[in-house]
């Protein structure tokens, strides 16, 4: 399996101190290469330790955002075809765009995303859009990956993560507000909901192919 990981669900698990685990997880026991946009690096000045923790809130994220970037494969084909139809589409970003049009090209591949704004413009495309058959399924977005990470690893553990970090994203944290394990994973699944309501691309299990 390939998964194409988007800066914001990176930055955002380094903030929550889970993108090593996760990193760790998907590569390991899930047997996967790793991808993400060739910018991350740049964007959050990662060369620049005392910059990059300041843009990031600790020294902790960025040495895990930066494990995770060394961990990630090099550049990677992608669909020509994806590439160009996906240009110049609102709230389709170049980095969002490359991530799809490289997930495209292979069988077995998922882009794991933050970008709402992206999923929402990707699933609101026309159907004869040759998008919708080469990305169908192979998208998942944050509020997926940590129901799958808290069914995985247990409601303590991303819990304490989450409330320790309020300011990585001010809505999961709210998923996690009433501190128990029904609560958050209904608030989180409202959220999937609400994104598939406008991107009917989602990957229904995102996760399954990892034993």
């Amino acid at each position: 399996m390939k998964v194409f990981v988007d800066c914001d669900l990176a930055v955002k698990f380094a903030q929550w101190g889970l993108l090593s685990r996760l990193t760790t997880h998907l590569t390991k026991q899930g047997k996967a290469d790793l991808y993400t946009v060739s910018t991350l690096k740049y964007r959050f000045k990662l060369a620049q330790p005392a910059r990059a923790a300041a843009m990031l809130g600790s020294t902790a994220a960025v040495t895990q955002l930066t494990s995770f970037v060394q961990t990630c494969k090099p550049h990677i084909s992608h669909n020509l075809e994806i590439a160009e139809a996906l240009s110049g589409v609102p709230s389709i970003d170049v980095g969002e765009a490359a991530l799809f049009a490289a997930a495209a090209n292979f069988d077995a591949a998922l882009v794991d995303t933050g970008d709402k704004k992206a999923l929402r413009a990707i699933g609101g495309l026309a159907a004869t859009h040759p998008a919708h058959a080469a990305l169908h399924g192979k998208l998942a977005c944050l509020e997926q990956t940590l129901q799958y990470v808290v069914n995985r690893w247990g409601f303590d553990i991303v819990n304490n993560a989450v409330v320790a970090c309020a300011y990585a994203d001010s809505s999961t944290n709210s998923c996690f507000a009433k501190g128990n394990h029904t609560d958050a994973v209904e608030a989180l699944q409202a959220r999937v909901d609400d994104v598939a309501k406008d991107c009917a691309l989602l990957a229904k299990v995102p996760f399954d192919w990892i034993p």
